[in-house]
């Protein structure tokens, strides 16, 4: 908290610094909840060089203070761009043009995303600066997201590196700035984020850390190490039971089949789509997939259910009342993503009591093995998918897995926690 002349405590006040909402993924809605939540609590203000219209309704009745440019950022797309960093450069041009009051402000919280680090030489060396590296970025540092649906690389993966090369030099730079600031601070969204941040950028790993501690510092109060501050999830919008507006919002729903598991995330590789459709081969269960992708993408995954005899219905987009309640009925949340950051889905199905099904790799391996409220499987194991898909109707098994999800997911992955492991960020 601040402290006024008569050494009364004010609220923290914290610029939110996201340089695009285009896409509007979990992330994304992730800090906006946090926005939401902390503006009864700070006096929050937000940064961003492209926020939708549909992030600003989101926003709610949150106050909010905001800083934006007279219009959104067009990003530079095509080849030549990503191998000229065009983005970044221009995000940096429209920073300098926007004028943020640095004497109002106490503290900085960065999330990553295209054109947020572009901000950091504007911010005065005496601000604590914390950089929410919820991945380092994935397109910079590895293939999964230069991949066809089923796998295939779009196009010869030294290529792909080729094209990044100063892309990935302007973030390594960007990155080597902000480890010189003092009362700086970089983490990741879970422990697998943690370690990443030590294979991208050398940064000490200490997995003893725990969520939201502050790094270790130099005699000049520069981070010496990489730490972790956990997503969350609003638990107001994640019941244990249904309420009636979630059981009135499936009359709205069509298609919903008998039998089937659910898979949030974007049609892609990246999330595993291609890998869960497989694993229902021969299972009688269909997939529900939530979040949208490519037209093309989407062509594809029907093509193969039909040649592999799976059913699938790809949701529209879906208010809160109808996500929890598809996802109650469902027979277990799903998910083949590879080296997912963090992986909201499992919490949130904890959270209401369904089974979570993910594959034994990155933030899922960390948020779910300290709990027994679903499986962590091997990807290729086939035969183990199976076999947990006839497990999760067992009426006993599933109600022995709510049971000790829930008051888990209460206790490390409400806003509360979050908030208070952002205050030991900022005040350390």
């Amino acid at each position: 908290m601040a402290e006024t002349i008569d050494g009364e405590k004010s609220a923290l006040r914290v610029l939110i610094v996201r340089g695009s909402f285009a896409s509007l993924g979990g992330a994304e809605r992730e800090l906006l909840q946090l926005i939401r939540a902390t503006s009864q609590r700070w006096d929050v203000s937000l940064a961003s060089l492209d926020l939708t219209e549909d992030a600003k309704e989101l926003l709610g009745d949150a106050t909010v203070r905001l800083f934006l440019p007279k219009e959104s950022m067009k990003w530079p797309q095509g080849a030549v761009a990503e191998i000229m960093a065009k983005a970044s450069t221009s995000a940096e041009k429209m920073w300098k043009q926007m004028e943020i009051p640095w004497d109002e402000i106490d503290a900085v919280h960065m999330s990553v995303c295209r054109g947020t680090l572009e901000l950091l030489p504007l911010i005065p060396a005496h601000l604590p600066v914390h950089y929410h590296c919820l991945e380092p970025p994935r397109w910079l540092y590895e293939d999964v997201l230069h991949r066809h649906l089923n796998g295939v690389p779009k196009r010869p993966l030294w290529l792909t590196k080729m094209l990044f090369t100063r892309q990935r030099r302007r973030d390594q730079k960007f990155v080597k700035r902000l480890l010189k600031r003092p009362k700086s601070s970089i983490s990741g969204n879970s422990m697998w984020i943690q370690k990443r941040l030590n294979t991208v950028y050398g940064l000490v790993c200490d997995e003893a850390k725990e969520n939201g501690e502050a790094p270790k510092r130099d005699v000049d109060g520069r981070p010496l190490e990489a730490t972790h501050v956990m997503h969350v999830i609003d638990w107001n919008r994640w019941t244990e039971h249904p309420t009636q507006q979630e059981t009135d919002s499936l009359k709205d729903i069509q298609n919903i089949p008998e039998e089937y598991i659910v898979t949030v995330g974007r049609i892609s590789h990246v999330k595993g789509t291609w890998e869960t459709l497989q694993s229902l081969s021969k299972t009688g269960l269909s997939l529900v997939q939530v979040g949208g992708g490519d037209d093309a993408d989407k062509t594809a995954l029907i093509d193969e259910s039909k040649r592999i005899g799976v059913d699938v219905v790809c949701m529209p987009r879906l208010s809160q009342n109808q996500l929890c309640a598809l996802i109650r009925k469902a027979r277990a949340m799903v998910s083949h993503a590879h080296h997912e950051p963090f992986g909201l889905t499992p919490i949130e199905a904890m959270a209401i009591g369904v089974p979570a099904l993910m594959v034994d790799e990155g933030g899922f391996s960390c948020t779910m093995s300290p709990v027994e409220s679903g499986r962590l499987l091997g990807r290729h194991d086939l035969g183990a998918w199976k076999a947990s898909y006839l497990d999760a109707k067992d009426p006993a098994l599933r109600e022995a897995w709510a049971k000790a999800g829930r008051p888990y997911v209460e206790k490390h992955f409400t806003l509360e926690v979050q908030i208070a492991a952002l205050e030991r960020m900022f005040s350390d």
